[in-house]
C-alpha cells in the first residue's frame, strides 16, 4: 500500500510541480536583473508557500521573525529548508556555489537575489561577508545563512562557524536563530535529509512520493550586534541545539505567522 499511495502522490504533484516551476520562472524574468537593486522577497514567499502546499508540507511557526534589519542563521537539512523559511519571512538567502548550478532552480535562485559563496574558500568566504555586510546595512535588509557550512540528518547541530557573523557586527543589526525541525515517527522524517552524495532530482523525487511531511520554524531570542562574532556563533548555536535536541522551549506558542 505505501508504494501505491508514493505513486499516487507523484502522480499529481509532479505536473503541478512542473507548472509551478514554470510559473516561477515566468515572475522571476519580471524581476529586475543583477546590478545594486536588491529584488523584493515577497513573490519568492507566495511562490514557496504554494510549492510547500503542493509538496504536502505543513508548517508551524513558533515566535516571530524581527522586523527590519538582521542576519537570521539556521541549522541545515535539506533544500526544503528555503521553501520552509521563504514562505513565512521574507528573507534572501546566502547559498552554495553548486546551487547556482542546478538547472532552473539556479536561475530562480539568482533572479530572486540570492549570494553565493565558494565552500571551503578563503577569499569566497570573505567576498560573502562583505555582500552580506552591504545587504544587511539596506533599509529592512534581512538575510539568512546556515552557518553550519553543510547540511545534517536533522538529528543534531554542527558548529557554527563564525566569519559571517561578522557581517552582523559591521551592519550593526541583531542576530536571530531559527531552529527547524522536521519531527516524525521515530527521529526525523526520512525523506527530507539531504545529505552526502545525494542528486537533486533523486531527493526531489522521493520528497514527491513522502507523505506526512511537517515542517517547524522556531524563531529564537535576538543577540545584539555588540558580542563577538564567535559569542554570536555559540550563543546562536546552543538557542537551535537547545530545540533541535530535544530540549525544546515550552514556553512558546505558535506565532501568528503559523501555517498549516
Amino acid at each position: 500500500m505505501d508504494g501505491v499511495a508514493r505513486a499516487w502522490r507523484r502522480g499529481w504533484r509532479l505536473p503541478l510541480v512542473l507548472l509551478h516551476l514554470l510559473l516561477g520562472a515566468l515572475v522571476a524574468a519580471c524581476l529586475p536583473g543583477r546590478g545594486e537593486r536588491v529584488p523584493s522577497a515577497w513573490p519568492m514567499v507566495l511562490w514557496c508557500r504554494v510549492l510547500c502546499r503542493i509538496l504536502g508540507l505543513r508548517l508551524t511557526v513558533y515566535g516571530d521573525p524581527l522586523p527590519g534589519r538582521a542576519l537570521l542563521v539556521a541549522n541545515h537539512v535539506s533544500w526544503l529548508d528555503i521553501l520552509c523559511i521563504a514562505a513565512v519571512c521574507p528573507t534572501h538567502f546566502l547559498a552554495k556555489q553548486e546551487v547556482a548550478g542546478w538547472p532552473l532552480i539556479g536561475w530562480l535562485c539568482r533572479r530572486a537575489g540570492t549570494a553565493f559563496i565558494r565552500r571551503g574558500d578563503e577569499r569566497g568566504a570573505r567576498d560573502a561577508a562583505e555582500r552580506l555586510t552591504w545587504r544587511l546595512r539596506r533599509r529592512g535588509g534581512r538575510v539568512l545563512v546556515f552557518p553550519e557550512g553543510t547540511s545534517t540528518d536533522g538529528r543534531g547541530v554542527r558548529r557554527f562557524f563564525p566569519r559571517l557573523f561578522q557581517a552582523a557586527i559591521r551592519a550593526r543589526c541583531p542576530v536571530q536563530a531559527l531552529a527547524l525541525r522536521y519531527p516524525h515517527a521515530g527521529g526525523v522524517h526520512p525523506a527530507v535529509p539531504f545529505v552526502g552524495d545525494d542528486a537533486f532530482v533523486a531527493h526531489l523525487w522521493r520528497v514527491l512520493g513522502a507523505g506526512g511531511l511537517h515542517a517547524e520554524l522556531h524563531f529564537l531570542d535576538a543577540l545584539p550586534p555588540t558580542l563577538s562574532r564567535d559569542e554570536l556563533a555559540r550563543r546562536s548555536h546552543a538557542q537551535v541545539l537547545a530545540v533541535v535536541g530535544g530540549q525544546g522551549w515550552p514556553d512558546q506558542a505558535p506565532g501568528s505567522a503559523a501555517i498549516t
